[in-house]
């Protein structure tokens, strides 16, 4: 029984040593969206997300949500590869996955944007690009040798 009991803690802390950070410590959380644009469109869904997704971003860096946001586009996409990421720095996995609805909503309202319009100008939107992937990824620096 005693073996059991040992084995079991063994189990629970095991998780623990080996998650042990020697080596780097965790950063932020960064969403990071492929996208591909249709031939001829990239200019154009640039120009789109410059109004509504650029203005969510700002004022979710006001209230302290993202800390940064970016494009990146791929200078020589192969076949199969986006030619845009779309990257948002979040300060914390709660402020993007734990963020309540109704916290949308009013940031709609305050930006003067209806609902319906916004899920209009989404399917619009599959004019101009294909959605690749949707990576949820953790920046990890170096620690310092002291």
């Amino acid at each position: 029984m005693l073996r059991f009991i040992m084995a079991a803690v063994l189990a629970l802390c095991l998780p623990l040593a080996v998650s042990a950070q020697d080596n780097f410590k965790a950063g932020s959380f960064w969403a990071i969206q492929s996208v591909d644009t249709k031939p001829t469109r990239f200019d154009d869904y640039i120009g789109d997300i410059k109004g509504l997704w650029r203005s969510q971003m700002e004022a979710l860096k006001k209230d302290g949500k993202v800390l940064s946001y970016m494009m990146l586009t791929n200078v020589n996409p192969r076949d199969g590869e986006p030619d845009l990421w779309l990257m948002v720095e979040w300060a914390s996995a709660a402020a993007m996955l734990d963020t309540p609805w109704e916290y949308y909503e009013d940031l709609m309202d305050e930006m003067g944007e209806d609902e319906d319009d916004v899920e209009e100008a989404a399917r619009d939107r599959e004019e101009l690009r294909t959605l690749m992937s949707d990576v949820l990824a953790r920046e990890i620096m170096f620690k310092d040798d002291d």
